[in-house]
């Protein structure tokens, strides 16, 4: 009673089987490596049947479900019909690629797969020969040497970064070695003045020597003044001898102004040069003192 049994549903599935029919076909001719194309399936059964069609999970060996596209169920009388368009992708290179997809009629106890007739497409070959092995010099290289002009972009937090490196450098700079720095600025300014005043100074003495007049001798004076007043900051061209003794208190300053305006004042035609060369050392002093000043500072 049981093989009975059995036979009849066997025959009874087989029946309802070839009651479904499948068609599956490529929907195009010719297919690229890792381009989706689409692959149709269709079923036309019973209305009363359930049929599945492959879902993702489905092995479409050799190929690579991509995604695909359910149409709508269409009857006619007793007979239904669907289809679906799965776009698949291959990664293999045979010239020449094969698939056969099933649909799945449900039955009470299983599903019964019925497949559709094996369907080919030819692959697009993009390299006509591939070598076995192929070393890079024997590679065919394309050479091109037009330029090719490139967007320059400017990385902003990069320079952003950089500049608030170089700030923080300054900064620590300016605290480890600001008061060097100065010091060697200041100290060359008044090197650079001494000299000037020297040269300009000597100058002047042997003009008078040479030549003297009580213009000139005014102006040489007013010359000394001036120097000691950049050098010491203090209101030389504004005082008179006496103030500038009372100021300095110095015997052989005070005695080298003194003989100088009475040359000056006393409408005399000649003028030592000992008083002037005093005042020449005297400033020279100074100088070395002002530099000492700076550099303990």
């Amino acid at each position: 009673m049981r093989l009975g049994f059995l036979v009849l549903a066997l025959i009874s599935f087989c029946a309802q089987a070839q009651e479904v029919e499948v068609r599956g076909r490529f929907r195009t001719d010719s297919i690229k490596i890792g381009q989706p194309f689409p692959y149709s399936l269709s079923a036309t059964y019973p209305k009363n049947t359930t049929v599945l069609f492959p879902d993702s999970t489905y092995s479409f060996s050799p190929f690579e479900i991509d995604h695909k596209k359910f149409f709508a169920t269409k009857t006619t009388g007793d007979t239904s019909y669907d289809s679906v368009v799965y776009f698949i992708t291959s990664f293999e290179i045979d010239t020449i690629q094969r698939i056969s997809l099933p649909v799945f009629v449900v039955n009470k106890a299983d599903c019964t797969a019925v497949f559709a007739k094996t369907d080919s497409v030819f692959l697009q070959q993009m390299v006509s020969e591939v070598p076995d092995s192929v070393t890079v010099e024997q590679l065919p290289l394309k050479t091109n040497t037009a330029y090719q002009a490139v967007s320059w972009l400017l990385n902003y937090p990069l320079l952003l970064i950089i500049g608030g490196v170089i700030i923080v450098i300054i900064i620590v700079t300016w605290i480890v070695f600001g008061k060097r720095i100065k010091q060697y600025f200041i100290l060359k300014r008044l090197n650079k003045g001494y000299i000037l005043f020297k040269q300009e100074f000597e100058s002047a003495i042997h003009e008078l020597e040479n030549s003297y007049s009580t213009q000139r001798a005014e102006t040489t004076l007013s010359m000394w003044k001036q120097y000691m007043e950049q050098l010491l900051s203090r209101p030389y061209t504004k005082y008179t001898t006496k103030e500038i003794f009372q100021m300095v208190k110095n015997e052989k300053l005070a005695g080298a102004l003194k003989q100088i305006d009475r040359t000056i004042y006393s409408g005399s035609q000649t003028l030592e040069s000992a008083p002037l060369y005093d005042l020449k050392e005297y400033t020279e002093q100074k100088f070395h003192d002002k530099v000492q000043e700076v550099k303990n500072g």
